[in-house]
Parts: structure tokens; sequence; C-alpha cells
């Protein structure tokens, strides 16, 4: 028997504006939670071993690859992620399935 994988919403770049980024968390964290997400990591000091990536990484845990989807895609969050994306640079966001865990 196996269950449907969580999915991960995964952001990789540069805050350059603080301030403006703590208001994205402060409005964005509730989303995330009516979503059934869960932050996972968040790091703003990122040391890359290999490849080139941004200094910030963040990782949202989903219970799955709808809901991570409904979050993303949803009209309230709309709003919300201009401020995430007036505050960084460079970097991607992306959302992804996890493994499927057979029991």
């Amino acid at each position: 028997m196996s269950t449907t994988p969580h999915a991960y919403l995964i952001g990789n770049f540069t805050v350059t504006d603080p301030a403006l980024m703590a208001e994205y968390g402060k409005q964005a964290r509730p989303l995330v939670e009516q979503h059934g997400g869960q932050m996972v990591l968040s790091d703003s000091d990122l040391s890359p071993v290999e490849g080139k990536a941004e200094g910030g990484l963040v990782v949202i845990q989903f219970p799955s690859l709808k809901d991570a989807e409904a979050f993303y895609h949803s009209p309230e969050y709309a709003p919300v992620k201009e401020l995430r994306i007036k505050a960084t640079t460079g970097g991607f966001l992306a959302l992804t399935s996890g493994l499927t865990i057979q029991a």
C-alpha cells in the first residue's frame, strides 16, 4: 500500500528588502497554513558547495501537490506573492512532489 507523497514549495533567492520580506512572511504564513502547509526550512545564509545558488533557501511542505498548487495559485496569495517578488532577486521558486512511501 502506498500513500500520497507530500509536496514541497522550494525557493532559492536573495532578499534585497528585509522589511518587505518580513511583511511577506507575516501575510503568507496564515495562507500556507490554510492549505495544510508547514515551514520545513528557512535559511538566509546558505553555503553552496557546488553550482551557483542564491543566499536564501526556503522549503515548505504541503500534504499533496494539489494543496501546494492551490496555495500558490490562490487569489488570496496573489497580492502577497507580489511582496516576495519585490523583496527578492534572482533564484527560483518551484513546486515538486516528494517520494511515494510504500507501507
